[in-house]
């Protein structure tokens, strides 16, 4: 069955999204910090006046924030660039990413190899050329740490 996904990057891996869920697609330029928030929070972004909690994927998946490039070997920082809207367990919630490659069509998504028993992972696509892993966004934050990002955005 054929799904159409936002692909997007974090660090040199692409990942992908359903488009359904993808409320909206935004260039992150302010973010505020929210006092004790978890770490893998960011901040608040301002999507229309209403305060949306961003969720930094680099943090939440252990991924590191720095690259090294082909041109040399000094890591380079990376920079949360993009912001994906979408609404998880009937929250907006924003997931920061680096890049938003692109959006298509997948004909063929595996389901994730026995090993991979991460939730969030809804599935794996084997291109000539590169791997993007699928996301389930509600998997991504169970439900209490929805609630506790609610909380802290109504505070």
């Amino acid at each position: 069955m054929a799904v159409q996904v936002v692909v997007f990057t974090l660090g040199q891996e692409e990942y992908a999204m359903p488009i359904e869920v993808v409320r909206e697609i935004t260039r992150l330029e302010e973010v505020r910090t929210i006092p004790k928030a978890p770490l893998y929070v960011t901040g608040l972004i301002n999507i229309r006046g209403m305060a949306i909690p961003l969720v930094d994927l680099h943090v939440r998946f252990g991924i590191d924030h720095t690259k090294v490039t082909t041109e040399s070997s000094d890591p380079q920082e990376t920079k949360n660039t993009f912001a994906l809207i979408t609404e998880v367990h009937g929250n907006y919630v924003g997931f920061a990413v680096d890049q938003v490659r692109e959006v298509r069509i997948l004909e063929t998504i595996d389901a994730p190899p026995p090993l991979v028993t991460a939730p969030f992972i809804g599935g794996v696509v084997n291109l000539p050329d590169r791997i993007i892993i699928q996301l389930i966004p509600e998997q991504i934050l169970e439900s209490n740490e929805v609630q506790g990002l609610s909380q802290l955005t109504s505070q």
